[in-house]
């Protein structure tokens, strides 16, 4: 498959470190991760300014594309007022627990999309208006506004708008194999963090579900 960050959506500021990882095994009940649920709660615990300007940074991006953080909160804020209203994250699959765990303590945006269900390559780019959107926990297709950026498959499906709502079509499953892997940052987010957090949902995707790291994209 290929990544693209293209120019218009680069001109915000946007950079992302996105791989491929092979035979994921998304299977069974995720408590397993108990352990590293319990270290990952207890340092999102803590103050950490460096977290909360990262988050902030997303609001940043909201503004320059003319959405409200209230409407449209990105991800890594929506993780940080569940934590802070429950004192935990809700448990969705393996996988994704993982990375959510991962972004509560980065502060960073991590996503993941399902190969099987996506349409040759994947690149972050900015709306036309005419893209076709069916969010997760919808069961009809959502019109998206021209201007944003969003993460598009050749076919122009939406993957994901925003750093806010993820396509239903993309998203993990029990039977999900192949996917790509997607640490999403902003113009005051270093490469290094982007990389440093990449590795780790890598290095922990392959001890708690076997799955193998394939081709990685540095971009921005």
């Amino acid at each position: 498959m290929s990544f693209q960050l293209t120019d218009p959506a680069a001109t915000l500021g946007l950079r992302l470190v996105a791989w491929h990882e092979h035979a994921l095994d998304n299977r069974g009940d995720p408590a397993f991760l108990a352990e590293l649920r319990s270290a990952s709660y207890a340092q999102a615990a803590t103050r950490n300014p460096t977290r909360d300007a990262t988050i902030a940074g997303y609001g940043s991006l909201r503004e320059r594309v003319g959405r409200s953080v209230k409407r449209f909160p990105p991800s890594p804020m929506a993780l940080r007022g569940q934590f802070e209203r429950r004192g935990e994250l809700g448990s969705v699959g393996p996988a994704v627990d993982i990375y959510n765990l991962v972004s509560l303590t980065t502060g960073l945006s991590i996503g993941a999309h399902d190969l099987a269900a996506v349409q040759g390559g994947v690149r972050l780019d900015i709306t036309r208006g005419d893209e076709a959107f069916l969010p997760l926990g919808s069961d009809e297709e959502k019109p998206v506004p021209a201007g944003e950026y969003a993460y598009l498959d050749d076919s122009d499906c939406v993957l994901c708008r925003l750093e806010y709502r993820q396509s239903a079509h993309t998203c993990l499953s029990e039977a999900s194999r192949d996917c790509v892997f997607i640490v999403q940052g902003h113009a005051d987010t270093p490469m290094a963090d982007l990389v440093a957090a990449a590795d780790r949902v890598s290095a922990l995707l392959a001890t708690h579900c076997g799955s193998r790291r394939g081709q990685v994209w540095q971009l921005g």
